[in-house]
């Protein structure tokens, strides 16, 4: 009787051994579930903002010429005056633009102006980003001369 009593009891105990190993496993499961859905989710709307930035930036009234409508004529002047301290005041932070012109190397700083065609806010290179560009027009205010670009915009990934 007494070595029944101990089957009984041992079947009990691995019963509830392995029901208890079958919680953990699925506990595990779905919490690597849920954490993979985060990060996808979190992609997403780093994507999202991304091409935000990408829009706004592009058809900014800070940096477009006043005259042009249609938007993506950015006006070379007012791209070498702006800095990132206002960008960000627009914008936030966690991103940076470049805007670039074939063919010019030198970057516009105002004593360099207007002999340039690269401007770039914001940008920490020590960081990995989620970048989008587009073709724009630049405005050259010095010649009236229309110059093909690229505007660049990068979102850091897992900035805060």
């Amino acid at each position: 009787m007494k070595t029944k009593g101990q089957m009984h009891m041992m079947e009990y105990v691995l019963l509830s051994f392995f029901v208890l190993l079958i919680i953990v496993v699925v506990t595990f499961f779905l919490t690597g579930w849920q954490i993979s859905s985060t990060r996808s989710e979190r992609r997403e709307v780093e994507y999202q903002k991304a091409e935000f930035l990408l829009r706004t930036i592009a058809n900014s009234p800070y940096i477009n010429r006043n005259t042009y409508k249609e938007g993506s004529m950015l006006e070379d002047s007012k791209l070498t005056s702006i800095t990132c301290e206002e960008f960000q005041t627009l914008y936030g932070t966690g991103w940076y633009a470049e805007i670039e012109i074939p063919g010019f190397n030198d970057a516009c700083l105002p004593d360099v102006y207007p002999l340039c065609g690269s401007w770039s806010y914001c940008k920490d290179e020590s960081k990995e980003a989620m970048i989008f560009d587009i073709p724009v027009n630049i405005y050259r205010k010095m010649t009236g001369a229309v110059d093909a670009g690229f505007l660049r915009v990068g979102v850091y990934i897992n900035a805060n």
